[in-house]
C-alpha cells in the first residue's frame, strides 16, 4: 500500500518567505485572483487564529500564475512549510524529522527510496547504541517511508542536511515547541556567549575544546562553531545524557561534523575532564527549565570542584541567583562558597532581553578561571560589570569580550588594561555585602584624560561661538571647562581636583534615602480639562507631556475638584523628576513644582538634604538615554557628580537653559515674523522693501524645482 504524503502547511508569512515578497503582498494576490480562472488555494485549517495553507498548493500556485520572484517556488515550498502531522504530537514529529535528517546524513544519499525495514537496519547500523536515532526511527511505524519522503524534500529545498536542520531549529518558535525553545537565548546573547567561549578558548594551547555538562546547549555550541574568532578544530564533550535534549545535542553535531566526546555525569552532578577545555553552561538548562536557585549554584559549583588550573569557564544564569541580593540563607552561603574558591573571574549583569521567551528577566554571567594561586586571599579580586542598561551590540559585545579576557591576568595586566565596563573590586567585599554583586559597577572610561581634553576643547568652541552670537549679554560669558587631571598624573602640590563620583542605580539611592519614589495619581478622565498653556488650574504631567508629545501646562485639573475628590492626591515639588517606562524611558525636571503627575508618570524626589551628588538634570539624561523596553526602573544606573562640581555644574546647566528659553522665544517670534510677512504681503496689506544694511544674497537659495 502506497503511504500518502504528510500534509505541510504554510501561514501567510510563510508564503509571502517563499515567494520573496512582502507580506501584504499575499494579500493582494488573494483578493485580485479571487474570481479569476486561477484563485489562490483556499486556507485548510486554522491554527490559533491564523489561516494555514497546503504548502503543495501553493508551491504550484505561484509556478502556474509565475508569481513572485522565486521560479523554484514549487520545489522550496517543504523549507517554508510546518509538518502537519496528526498522528503524534508536534515535539514527536520535530524528533523524528531531526533524527532522519541525522539517519540521512550518515547514509549519504536520499531515503525516500529505502523501505520501512532498510530504514530501521540503516538506523541500527548507524546508532547501534541508540544513542542518536534510533528510538524515534523506529517510533514512527507505518508512517516512516512517508516521513523519509518529506525529509528528501526538506534537504533538496535547503541545500543539504545541515541547512535542513537548522530551518528545523529556526522554526522551533513559531510552531510554539515550549520545551525546545524556553531557554532558548535572543542572537546577540548568542554572539556574546560564542564570542566569549572563543576568546577564552584562544588563550589556551592547541585546538579548542568546549565541555557541556548538562547536555543541552547546542545553540550555544552552534554559535561558537560559526564565530569568526574561533579557530582550530572543534571538539565538544558533552554529557552521555538519555534526556531528549541531549539527543537532540548529538544529532545536530552529528550533521554538523562537529567532533563530539561523551562525558559520564554521576546523579551527583560530579564529572572528570582532564586537559585544557572551556566549560559552557546554561541554567535552567533545556533539560531540566524549573532548576532552583539553589540547584542552579549546585551544579555551578560541581563545575568549579572538578576545574583544574587549565580549564576556564562561561556561565550564564538568572541574575537573580548570579548577582542579585534576596537569596535564602543557605543558597547565599552557597554562591559565598563559589565565590570564596577564587575562581569566579568577573560577574556580569547583562540587560533584558536575553532568553527568547522572557525578555523581561534579567540574566547574568560569571568567568570562571585559575584562582590567584599566588595571592593572598584577602587580596583577590574580582571584575564586576553591569550592563543592565546597555544593549549588547556588536560594538559593547566586542569591549565586554574585551574586557573579560582580562580578568583573567594577574593584577599587572589588569592594571595596565583599559576596562570599558568592568570594575576591579576584592573578592572580600563581595563576600561581606549584603547588596548586588554589581552593586557600584560602572562603565569605564578608557581613555578619559584624552576625551577629557578633546571634551574641553569642543565645549571652549562651543562657548565661543554661542558668546560670539548673542547679541545681549550671555549667561555663559564667565563659564570655563578643563580637562580634569588623572589622579597618578596630578602634581600633589596643586589642589584637589574633581574627578568621578560613581553611578549607583535608583533602588540603591532609594535604599539609602538619597531618592524618594512618588506613585502618580489616578484620575477620572472626566476631571482632565484642556486648553492654552496658559489656563487655570493645575497643571497635569503625564507620559505625554513626559515624552514631548504635550506642551507642559496644556492639560489641567481645577484646584478645587482636585482637593474635593482626590484627598490623598499627591503633587510634585520645585526639582522633582517625573519619568515614564513606556514606550521608552524618559524624564523631565519639573522645576515649578505643583504638578499632578498623571499615572503611569512617576516621580523621583532627591533629598536636597543629601543629594549624594545627584543633579536633576543629570538624572532625566540618563534615563533618557535607556534603550526602549528596559522598564525596570529600580535597575535604571544614575551617574552622579563630585561634591566639588555639583554646585558649579547645575549654575551652568541654569545657564545653558537661559540661552536654550532665549533662543526657544527667538525661534518662536521668527516664526511669527514669517507668517505675518506672508499673510501681509498675499493678502496686499502689507509691503516689504529692504533698508540699506546686511543682506543675505539669494545665490545661496535654492532655486524653485531643483532637484
Amino acid at each position: 500500500m502506497t503511504e500518502q504524503a504528510p500534509a505541510l502547511l504554510l501561514t501567510m508569512s510563510d508564503v509571502a518567505a517563499l515567494a520573496r515578497v512582502q507580506r501584504p503582498v499575499v494579500s493582494v494576490w488573494r483578493s485580485r485572483a479571487a474570481d479569476s480562472d486561477s484563485p489562490f488555494p483556499a486556507p485548510v485549517t486554522r491554527l490559533r487564529g491564523r489561516e494555514l495553507f497546503d504548502a503543495r498548493q501553493v508551491g504550484q500556485w505561484l509556478a502556474e500564475t509565475h508569481r513572485g520572484n522565486n521560479p523554484e517556488a514549487s520545489a522550496d515550498a517543504a523549507a517554508h512549510a510546518v509538518l502537519n502531522d496528526e498522528t503524534r504530537a508536534a515535539e514527536q514529529s520535530f524528533s523524528a524529522v531531526t533524527a532522519l535528517l541525522a539517519l540521512r546524513s550518515v547514509t549519504g544519499g536520499p531515503l525516500g527510496a529505502l523501505s520501512a525495514r532498510d530504514l530501521l537496519d540503516a538506523a541500527d547500523e548507524h546508532d547501534p547504541d541508540d544513542a542518536l536515532f534510533y528510538r524515534e526511527v523506529e517510533g514512527l511505524g507505518d508512517g516512516l517511508v512517508s516521513l523519509a519522503g518529506y525529509v528528501d524534500d526538506l534537504v533538496e529545498a535547503s541545500y543539504g542536511e545541515a541547512a535542513a536542520f537548522e530551518r528545523l531549529m529556526a522554526d522551533r518558535f513559531k510552531r510554539d515547541l515550549r520545551d525546545l525553545s524556553d531557554t532558548a537565548l535572543s542572537n546577540p546573547a548568542l554572539d556574546l556567549i560564542a564570542e566569549t567561549a572563543a576568546a577564552l578558548a584562544a588563550t589556551q594551547p592547541g585546538d579548542p575544546v568546549f565541555v557541556d555538562a548538562m547536555g543541552s546547549a547546542s545553540d550555544t555550541i552552534l554559535a561558537i562553531a560559526r564565530a569568526e574568532s574561533t579557530s582550530g578544530d572543534v571538539t565538544v564533550i558533552t554529557a552521555n545524557a538519555d534526556n531528549e535534549a541531549a539527543r537532540l545535542l548529538r544529532r545536530r553535531l552529528l550533521v554538523h561534523r562537529i567532533t563530539r566526546a561523551g562525558l559520564e555525569v554521576h546523579e551527583s552532578g560530579a564529572f572528570t575532564v582532564t586537559g585544557t577545555a572551556v566549560h559552557l553552561a546554561q541554567f535552567p538548562s533545556a533539560n531540566h527549565p524549573a532548576m532552583s536557585a539553589t540547584a542552579i549554584l549546585t551544579a555551578i559549583d560541581q563545575i568549579v570542584l572538578q576545574m583544574d588550573n587549565d580549564q576556564l569557564g562561561v556561565i550564564l544564569a538568572p541574575a537573580s541567583v548570579l548577582t542579585d541580593a534576596g537569596l535564602p540563607r543557605d543558597t547565599d552561603g552557597l554562591r559565598s562558597t563559589i565565590l570564596r574558591s577564587g575562581r569566579v573571574r568577573a560577574i556580569v549583569r547583562l540587560p533584558a532581553g536575553v532568553i527568547r521567551h522572557k525578555p523581561q528577566q534579567s540574566q547574568a554571567l560569571w568567568v570562571l578561571g585559575a584562582a590567584h594561586a599566588h595571592v593572598q586571599l584577602a587580596e583577590r579580586w574580582t571584575m564586576v560589570a553591569d550592563l543592565t542598561a546597555t544593549a549588547l551590540e556588536p560594538t559593547v559585545i566586542a569591549d565586554l569580550v574585551s574586557d573579560l579576557i582580562a580578568t583573567l591576568g594577574d593584577r599587572g595586566t589588569v592594571r595596565a588594561h583599559a576596562f570599558r565596563f568592568a570594575r576591579f573590586v576584592l573578592t572580600r567585599t563581595l563576600l561581606a555585602s549584603r547588596d548586588s554583586l554589581v552593586a557600584g559597577a560602572r562603565r569605564a572610561e578608557p581613555g578619559r584624560t584624552t576625551q577629557g581634553a578633546a571634551l574641553a576643547v569642543r565645549v571652549d568652541d562651543l562657548l565661543t561661538m554661542l558668546n560670539t552670537e548673542t547679541d545681549a549679554a550671555s549667561g555663559l560669558a564667565g563659564l570655563v571647562a578643563e580637562p580634569t587631571v588623572p589622579t597618578d598624573q596630578r602634581d600633589s602640590t596643586l589642589p584637589a581636583q574633581a574627578g568621578s563620583a560613581g553611578t549607583q542605580t535608583v533602588e540603591q539611592l532609594l535604599a539609602a534615602k538619597h531618592l524618594r519614589y512618588v506613585q502618580g495619581n489616578r484620575l477620572d478622565p472626566e476631571d482632565i480639562a484642556r486648553g492654552e498653556t496658559d489656563a487655570a488650574g493645575i497643571r497635569l504631567i503625564g507620559p505625554a507631556e513626559v515624552l514631548g508629545e504635550n506642551p507642559l501646562g496644556r492639560r489641567r485639573i481645577d484646584r478645587l475638584r482636585f482637593a474635593a475628590d482626590y484627598p490623598a492626591g499627591r503633587v510634585t515639588e520645585p526639582g522633582d523628576l517625573v519619568f515614564t517606562t513606556a514606550p521608552h524611558p524618559a524624564a523631565i525636571v519639573d522645576r515649578e513644582g505643583t504638578s499632578v503627575v498623571l499615572f503611569p508618570a512617576r516621580i523621583l524626589r532627591i533629598n536636597p538634604e543629601d543629594p549624594n551628588g545627584l543633579l536633576g538634570e543629570v538624572v532625566a539624561a540618563d534615563i533618557a538615554a535607556l534603550p526602549p523596553g528596559h522598564r525596570r526602573w529600580q535597575r535604571w544606573p544614575l551617574r552622579q557628580v563630585h561634591h566639588r562640581q555639583s554646585r558649579a555644574l547645575a549654575d551652568a546647566l541654569a545657564s545653558v537653559r537661559l540661552e536654550q528659553e532665549r533662543a526657544h522665544e527667538r525661534l518662536a517670534h521668527l516664526d511669527e515674523l514669517a507668517a505675518l510677512l506672508m499673510a501681509g504681503v498675499t493678502a496686499g496689506s502689507l509691503t516689504v522693501s529692504q533698508t540699506a544694511g546686511p543682506q543675505i544674497s539669494h545665490a545661496f537659495a535654492p532655486l524653485e524645482g531643483t532637484n
